[in-house]
């Protein structure tokens, strides 16, 4: 038997301030705006400092209107912003054998696995020295492999992989829907500061605020929706690279292997309770290291579902003559209580 080849460990991530620049400018950006739209726009809009007479009522309720969603996609977008950046992606176990990397079990491939090299072997890591999971790649800044890995985001300071990518996609979202209220709702207070006699300062602000939150809408908007594509087909962005631009290292499995349809796929990543799916609750099911087919996810949910019925039918059994279950009817043993039914 040959022996267990020794490679260097794998670093565990260092903290790198230069690192969180990206994080830092993100913050001031949400704050930026944030400042800027409830003074700039949601106050004036409450018309606080007016005579309760000459209070426009209209333009009172959609203030508050705005003010109240606002704060409530800001809170959503701050929590999922929070988790994606604290959650941990998931990474091989350590003390999972099934990963341990041995060359003598170099050319051993398990049954539910489905990406190997193009020689057949399995693909593992030379950093970590371990045998990668299906969908598992490994990130040179975090200096990990990480499970389902989707790309490494500097914006959140992290990797954004299997147990952190809802919060990810959750905080476009909101991020998505904030930009839009601001953008879309300010165009009435640019027409205002225009119009009516404003302070320089306060009419530059107004007016840079709108054209950075109009910028961004463009930019997330058309990310997010690529992400949705990603959702609903099954795949992650470097699936998605590999599948336009091939590099060659994993054999070409069946296109959409992963493809569990539109509910399966939304469900792999929002997780299995649709009311759940747009709250930063509820993470996705699974472990990260084992994925299901079509074919398998099908023949899974059949052998539940004959399981179920057979469990309610062992449960519904009646008698014809006196409509009571068999247990109750003492027919399931003798006089000592044991027996078959």
């Amino acid at each position: 038997m040959q022996s267990l080849i020794m490679e260097p460990e794998p670093k565990p991530q260092r903290m790198e301030p230069l690192k969180f620049l990206p994080v830092v400018f993100m913050f001031a950006t949400i704050l930026f705006l944030y400042v800027a739209y409830v003074v700039q726009h949601c106050i004036p809009r409450l018309q606080l400092d007016v005579d309760p007479k000459l209070v426009d009522k209209d333009i009172r309720a959609r203030g508050q209107l705005e003010l109240t969603v606002f704060h409530w996609v800001t809170a959503l977008m701050t929590v999922c912003y929070v988790r994606a950046m604290f959650t941990s992606p998931g990474t091989i176990p350590s003390d999972d054998k099934n990963w341990e990397y041995q060359e003598d079990y170099f050319s051993f491939l398990p049954s539910f696995l489905k990406e190997t090299k193009r020689s057949g072997d399995r693909r593992h890591c030379k950093w970590c020295s371990k045998f990668k999971p299906d969908r598992t790649h490994h990130c040179r800044v975090c200096r990990q492999c990480t499970l389902k890995m989707d790309h490494h985001c500097p914006w959140i300071y992290n990797c954004v992989g299997y147990f952190n990518y809802k919060w990810f996609f959750l905080l476009l979202f909101y991020c998505m829907i904030n930009l839009h209220l601001i953008t879309w709702t300010m165009v009435e207070t640019v027409w205002r500061v225009v119009e009516v006699p404003t302070p320089l300062f306060a009419m530059f602000i107004v007016f840079f605020t709108e054209t950075l939150a109009a910028f961004m809408t463009l930019l997330v908007t058309l990310f997010f929706f690529f992400h949705c594509y990603l959702v609903v087909n099954g795949m992650s962005t470097i699936e998605f690279c590999e599948k336009v631009m091939p590099k060659g290292e994993v054999n070409e499995i069946p296109e959409n292997v992963y493809d569990l349809g539109l509910y399966g796929n939304i469900s792999a990543v929002l997780g299995d309770k649709a009311l759940l799916w747009l709250l930063p609750v509820n993470g996705p099911p699974g472990d990260g290291l084992t994925f299901l087919s079509a074919t398998e996810k099908v023949a899974y949910d059949d052998l539940e579902a004959t399981k179920t019925v057979l469990r309610k039918g062992n449960k519904g059994r009646h008698s014809f003559i006196t409509g009571r279950p068999r247990q109750e009817r003492g027919i399931c043993g003798g006089a000592d209580g044991e027996g078959v039914c």
